[in-house]
């Protein structure tokens, strides 16, 4: 009879019987053991091998800049690094509600959610990559808007408060056009960042700052382009990876093998443009070719292949919620971020290395 040990090798039970054998036969069965032995050992190793890490990411809107996501969720790229990614929208909440819920172990948003918890006193939130450093998109309004002296009495369509259309909205009118948020202009909280064309196109706003591939869309309806984010320079942690501190310190294997994944993405989306754009074509449904294409010439030059977290993006963040929050002015901004994956990252070469595979 035969059974199998703990380590997974089998035995014979009745070693008498192998006894009584002829010499030839038990040699044999002696070589057919350690056969076995080995199939055993190698198939247990392979069970091992293939068993993956399950990690769901969070993530805010449809745009863009989530491209090389979806390429490394379509692609399975976290099975080289023992993980089996899967996404998940995080529709009109907050990705870092499903952060702090537990719901996800990471979310890839604008680093709004992790700079505003710190600055109420909630200190649980860590940036661990930003792969966009500046604000993109522009405010768009009714063409009969010439100026944005002209904005003031009428009302603009925001995303929920505390987002970065609302955070930046704030921080434009007051400090680049003199106008007061909430006193000189109305603003209308409308959610996701889709409304707020949709209800520009309703008339129920009378401008809506919008971002790639939406401002694409308001051109071709015929809204003017009223300021232009990118041409007044605002630099704030637009792309963000954030976790919670105790994800740092308890697993940080799985934040840097996220990380490589994450990575490999991107560089597959800034060399495999035809990929790339058919991955755009089916997430961003509905988006023409021509938007698709603006899309991603706009989205490779934002894009940075290391994204390297910086302490004065986060300060400069900072900065411009402290308009909203005024004691953002004394928030360690040290303690927002953490670079040491992607330094680690980045000095092992394996960022170098994408390019010689």
């Amino acid at each position: 009879m035969l059974r199998t040990n703990g380590a997974g090798f089998v035995m014979f039970e009745l070693i008498p019987f192998m006894l009584s054998l002829s010499k030839h036969v038990r040699r044999f069965f002696s070589i057919l053991l350690v056969s076995l032995g080995w199939c055993f050992a190698v198939v247990g190793s392979a069970v091992a091998a293939t068993q993956l890490d399950s990690v769901t990411v969070g993530y805010a809107s449809f745009s863009g800049h989530y491209t090389s996501m979806w390429i490394a969720v379509e692609d399975g790229l976290g099975k080289k690094y023992g993980i089996d990614l899967k996404a998940v929208y995080a529709g009109r909440m907050r990705p870092q509600q499903l952060l702090v819920s537990g719901d996800v172990p990471l979310v890839i948003a604008t680093g709004s959610g992790a700079m505003t918890s710190h600055i109420v006193g909630a200190k649980d939130q860590v940036i661990v990559a930003n792969f966009i450093n500046k604000v993109g998109g522009a405010i768009y309004s009714k063409p009969e808007i010439k100026s944005p002296e002209d904005l003031r009495g009428k009302t603009i369509g925001v995303g929920r408060a505390g987002s970065i259309s609302d955070s930046v909205i704030r921080y434009v009118l007051r400090a680049k056009l003199g106008l007061v948020p909430d006193r000189d202009v109305k603003l209308l909280v409308v959610g996701e960042p889709a409304l707020g064309l949709q209800t520009l196109e309703r008339g129920i706003v009378d401008a809506a700052p919008l971002n790639m591939p939406l401002n694409l869309s308001a051109k071709k309806l015929g809204f003017r382009e009223l300021v232009n984010y990118e041409k007044l320079g605002i630099t704030y942690p637009t792309n963000t990876v954030t976790t919670l501190r105790q994800t740092v310190v308890k697993n940080p294997d799985l934040i840097e093998r996220f990380l490589k994944t994450l990575i490999e993405g991107l560089y597959i989306f800034k060399t495999q443009k035809g990929k790339s754009l058919a991955v755009m074509r089916k997430n961003l449904r509905g988006a023409a070719d021509e938007i698709l294409e603006e899309t991603y010439q706009n989205t490779l030059a934002e894009m940075e292949l290391v994204p390297m977290p910086l302490l004065q993006v986060i300060r400069r963040g900072l900065d411009i919620l402290s308009l909203q929050y005024p004691q953002a002015k004394q928030t360690d901004a040290n303690a927002i971020f953490d670079a040491s994956f992607v330094r680690r990252i980045e000095q092992s070469g394996f960022i170098a290395g994408l390019a010689k595979r």
